[in-house]
């Protein structure tokens, strides 16, 4: 099986499962905003955030070097695993106390308050699960942890609609999230049968050694998801509360497409990256710069969509005229997530190479800057204010990782692959324009059929890569065919 074959597998297994997951969460999602409406919602989104900080703190950069460590010295494994688990366990009860202190000390309403520290009681389990799924992904195991990851959320988006519809409120949805991640990490422990590590072995001097590693990669993540969600936080503070469920209804569509990258360069190709870094920047660079080819494409395509379409999207998301200011944010929003797109790559490969340091000095300065341009954009601006900040941060992000790179990672063929996806988002964008009053599946079907058509004429996809994808293609239709006719 050749490496884009086994790849594009890997994919196949990764993103059939987010495809579930995604419908699940959307639809859980909508469901939040339509029964708590933007006000409450925008709560609750609020307390998703705390979460998603202190999710990260729990995780310290446990996972990421997990993975990098498993695929480059797998005879580790045990040891590693167990002790990621421990380090995690023990970084949430450390959370616990600093969370309540929070919620205590900003003023937070009884339900505000219970539902943030509900949430970071889900952590718990939150962290074995991330701890289990790094071990598989640094075997290039992709199939359990889709399942677990699918699970949860499918459990999670049924028990919570369920809650919703009998009027239940926030903190229940919030008590829904502890349930699901607690059937995951027994998923996850279910499927270490016949790895060789089921056994737990819990050695002090390697949870020392994990946490001395793993520190300036958990200080990165730290800082990055703090300016990641530091201004839903400020338009709580600095902006009326229906702003926080505007907002929010753009911005949680934006996190949602970050699911793109995460996936081909967080999970299926870091540890493909970790691999060949063992050798060279040279081995490593060919790899890198074809897949800033294809999320280039993503990206391009995905901006173009929530730009042109902003406004039916919306429309169909959420419930209008409540609703009607999110549609200005996702504009906004909507280069960032092409920046962001490309900005994963980098990080990735930077992570491989160990280069953890230079993104941690990268991340602190962002986190700066974003913070007091937040500060004095959100008074003056609203949602939109933030909504900008966010993409022009992923902007400069960019130009401060290609600085960052070593000699030799990214190469001028890289730059003519974006500009190709530029171009052809051009002629997407030309294409939808005439359509943005139809049907958004409409609008949003031809011009994905513009940008492909574009992107071969462009040849934005290389030859040997279409030829394989059209040879997979044809054999699976061909392998449907034989079923059907059986």
């Amino acid at each position: 099986m050749t490496a884009l074959r086994r790849i594009l597998r890997d994919v196949a297994i990764v993103f059939g499962g987010q495809a579930v997951t995604w419908v699940a969460t959307v639809i859980f999602v909508l469901a939040q905003a339509r029964f708590l409406g933007p006000a409450r919602f925008g709560e609750l989104s609020l307390a998703l955030s705390y979460a998603a900080f202190f999710a990260i703190v729990i995780d310290f950069g446990v996972g990421t070097y997990v993975t990098r460590a498993v695929a480059q010295h797998e005879d580790a494994s045990g040891a590693i695993v167990w002790a990621a688990v421990a380090t995690r366990v023990g970084l949430w009860l450390a959370a616990l106390p600093i969370a309540w202190a929070i919620t205590v000390v900003l003023g937070y309403e009884p339900e505000l308050q219970a539902s943030i520290l509900i949430l970071v009681d889900s952590l718990l389990f939150v962290g074995v699960v991330g701890a289990l799924s790094a071990f598989f992904v640094g075997r290039e195991r992709f199939l359990m942890p889709t399942i677990a990851n699918t699970i949860q959320r499918v459990v999670g988006a049924g028990i919570g609609i369920a809650v919703l519809a009998a009027g239940l409120g926030v903190v229940w949805v919030a008590t829904v999230y502890i349930a699901s991640a607690a059937v995951a990490a027994a998923l996850l422990v279910i499927g270490l049968r016949g790895t060789g590590i089921v056994a737990p072995r819990f050695q002090t001097r390697s949870i020392g050694r994990l946490v001395g590693l793993s520190f300036p990669i958990g200080l990165y993540w730290i800082v990055g998801t703090f300016y990641f969600n530091v201004d839903m936080a400020l338009i709580e503070r600095l902006a009326p509360r229906e702003s926080l469920g505007h907002y929010a209804a753009a911005y949680r569509l934006f996190v949602a497409l970050t699911i793109v990258p995460a996936i081909v360069c967080g999970t299926i190709l870091y540890p493909v990256y970790s691999r060949l870094s063992i050798e060279s920047v040279q081995a490593l660079r060919p790899a890198v710069e074809r897949t800033i080819g294809y999320l280039a494409l993503a990206g391009v395509l995905v901006m173009v969509l929530c730009v042109t379409l902003a406004s039916p999207i919306i429309a169909v998301l959420y419930p209008l005229p409540a609703y009607a200011p999110a549609v200005s944010a996702l504009r906004l929003l909507a280069p960032g997530l092409l920046f962001l797109f490309l900005n994963s790559v980098l990080a990735s490969a930077l992570f491989a190479l160990h280069h953890e340091r230079r993104l941690l000095l990268i991340a602190a300065v962002a986190a700066v800057l974003n913070t007091a341009a937040n500060v004095v954009a959100i008074p003056v601006f609203g949602q939109e204010g933030a909504a900008a900040i966010t993409s022009v941060t992923e902007l400069v992000l960019l130009l401060a990782l290609l600085i960052a790179a070593p000699r030799g990672l990214v190469s001028a063929g890289s730059g003519r692959s974006v500009v190709r996806a530029a171009l052809a988002g051009g002629v997407a964008a030309a294409v939808i324009l005439p359509f943005t009053d139809a049907p958004v599946v409409l609008g949003g079907a031809l011009g994905a059929i513009a940008f492909a058509g574009a992107s071969v004429l462009l040849r934005a996809i290389p030859a040997d890569d279409l030829h394989e994808m059209l040879s997979l293609l044809r054999g699976g239709v061909a392998r449907l065919g034989l079923l059907r006719a059986g």
